[in-house]
């Protein structure tokens, strides 16, 4: 990690477009400025290319399609191998021509860019900013390599790869850089923009005994999610990730180096707190804040049938009662998922109180389910263990090994584990996805039981997810507080829960022979997501949704994602990158341009 009096690169002049990238587009009275592309005159050339390589240590990697060796023998035992291997989430990170998600219906195919730095340090990414901004290159950015909406990937792109920038440094008393004056120390975490967060868990709780507030899948990347909000399981009684961010390390579009926290580019601080990865600039380093880590963590898990729909929606009903009175606090996070086959699956985390806590809480609601005809539940699961013990992979391979995989590449190390419920994601191919906040009003005597029918009425086209840890209806002041000081759409303060609706295969890729996606099936899951979704706006008309976890196709999503936020991330993003460097699908800035990111649009 750089020390301070190196954090401070010389500043680039911001560079004025060649008019060879200049063209005029069918139907627009003003031209708009051309991304390069491979074979263009443009294109940088090899020398250009071995300069670049040599200026960043010889980190420059030439890409080829992984799924190449499907094309050329697509029953061969390497392409089964490869396919095997996509369902390992950690084999997909160390690889950067491979994303997490191998694509979505109609929307968008994995491909990987032509080149990438496989950056070591924020020197060599703001050399590869320096080189994209000077050849007019598309630029992609990718630490953990999750991204439903596939912005971590740009086919013809320059990517930016910070897997291996992964340290993590944990500190005593940490004070933001120029706020030595107006903050007190505080204890903290530095760690690297290719951390993912199964391994900042282990070093910040198993290993030091503190927390941090994270994501769930332990193989996203730190960075990513700060930069996207940011839940985890314990949400409720911690905010946001990005509203614990005391300060990043950032290369701006300029090659620049910057240090952001309240005190020093506190518009770029703010910005970074929720506004979205890949619009702002490349983080290289974020710290955040830790706590005293929970004396228990738990786990609610049991599946109930009803053998009818009248009793299905009574059951409905009867869990969203016992919900508002003890779901809705700071304790209590995870997923309640209603099913078409008029099934409930409870699976809730708790921290903050024991197990026998934890079982007179729901005991009410397991005693009536025992009681009432035509329901039937799986026997309970309700455990506690010390919070030291929630990421500790020698702990869970003891005591709860099936609720991890590991990392099966020789070699591997043992902290290399995953969950099993995020078995499915590992390189899927995307059908539907869908999310909307819910605000706590529905939860109110006077209109639960219209939401009740109404879940019911969805759950008839595809299975609905709660996440009751994704919204901070239920939250301590001071967490709802911190979160309102970023650009997260403020309907995150009052949701109760995010509602997930979303269908997914095992990996596919499109037009690769043999290992294609069923597009017709794609297509009618599809169809009833949107379908469901439809029968719950009716309820919740505003339909804010969640940025990294929503639809490709998310209408008005400026509104969506930041609300009345989104003005001022524009008016920032045009001060930082006025030329549009960093440009995602859905991102800040991003309907100034084409979809594929190449041709800007004309004002």
């Amino acid at each position: 990690m750089l020390s301070r009096r190196d954090l401070l690169k010389g500043a680039a002049g911001l560079p004025i477009l060649s008019a060879n990238f200049m063209e005029t587009v069918p139907g627009l009275a003003a031209p708009v400025s051309q991304r390069a592309r491979p074979g263009s005159s443009g294109w940088p050339s090899a020398g250009d290319w071995e300069k670049l390589r040599n200026e960043t240590g010889g980190h420059l990697l030439r890409l080829q399609s992984p799924f190449d060796v499907c094309r050329a023998n697509p029953n061969g035992q390497d392409c089964a191998e490869l396919f095997r291997e996509l369902k390992n989430p950690y084999f997909i990170g160390d690889n950067p021509a491979l994303t997490q998600t191998t694509g979505w219906v109609d929307a968008w195919t994995s491909t990987p860019s032509a080149y990438c730095v496989a950056a070591r340090s924020a020197a060599d990414i703001a050399t590869a900013v320096d080189f994209a901004r000077k050849k007019n290159l598309r630029l992609a950015v990718r630490g953990g390599g999750h991204s439903y909406l596939g912005t971590s990937t740009a086919p013809d792109s320059l990517l930016i790869w910070t897997r291996s920038m992964n340290e993590v440094v944990l500190h005593d008393a940490f004070i933001a850089r120029g706020c030595e004056s107006v903050d007190a120390a505080a204890p903290a975490v530095s760690v690297g923009a290719g951390a993912i967060w199964m391994h900042t868990y282990n070093a910040v709780s198993t290993k030091a005994g503190r927390y941090v507030q994270g994501g769930g899948c332990g193989t996203v990347g730190v960075a990513g999610l700060v930069q996207g909000g940011g839940f985890g399981s314990y949400s409720k009684q911690f905010g946001t990730a990005g509203s614990n961010l005391l300060e990043a390390e950032v290369v701006t579009a300029d090659g620049q180096i910057r240090v952001a926290n309240s005190c020093g580019n506190p518009d770029l601080f703010w910005a970074l707190k929720g506004g979205g990865g890949g619009s702002f600039g490349v983080v290289t380093r974020m710290t955040l804040k830790t706590y005293a880590l929970p004396n228990f963590v738990g786990v609610v898990s049991t599946k109930i049938r009803a053998s009818s729909d009248v009793a299905y929606r009574e059951l409905i009903g009867r869990f969203l009662e016992f919900a508002a009175r003890h779901l809705v606090d700071r304790h209590w996070g995870e997923i309640a998922t209603l099913r078409r086959g008029n099934r409930l699956d409870i699976d809730f985390n708790f921290q903050g109180i024991d197990e026998t806590d934890a079982r007179q809480i729901w005991q009410p609601f397991l005693a009536w389910i025992d009681s009432a005809a035509g329901l039937t539940l799986t026997t309970p699961i309700i455990r506690s263990a010390p919070g030291r013990y929630r990421w500790d992979g020698d702990f869970l391979r003891k005591y709860a090994p099936a609720a991890i995989r590991q990392d099966d590449r020789p070699g591997a190390p043992d902290d290399n584990f995953f969950w099993s419920a995020n078995l499915p994601e590992a390189g899927h191919f995307i059908h539907g996805f869908e999310s909307m906040w819910l605000p706590q009003s529905l939860l109110h005597d006077e209109m639960r039981v219209r939401f009740a029918d109404v879940l019911f009425a969805a759950s008839r086209h595809w299975s609905i997810e709660l996440h009751f840890q994704k919204g901070l209806a239920g939250a301590p002041a001071e967490a709802i507080e911190a979160t309102r000081a970023t650009p997260m759409n403020p309907a995150v303060l009052d949701a109760f829960a995010l509602a997930i609706i979303a269908g997914e295969a095992p990996p596919a890729i499109v037009g690769l022979a043999g290992r294609e996606p069923n597009l017709a099936l794609a297509r009618r899951d599809a169809k009833a997501i949107a379908s469901a979704t439809a029968v719950l706006k009716s309820v919740v008309p505003a339909a804010d949704a969640y940025v990294a976890e929503s639809s490709f196709f998310q209408p008005d999503w400026q509104r969506a994602y930041w609300g009345p936020h989104y003005e001022r991330l524009k008016s920032i993003k045009r001060q930082l990158d006025p030329d549009g460097l960093f440009i995602v699908h859905h991102g800040v800035g991003s309907e100034d341009w084409s979809p594929d990111g190449f041709t800007r649009l004309a004002q």
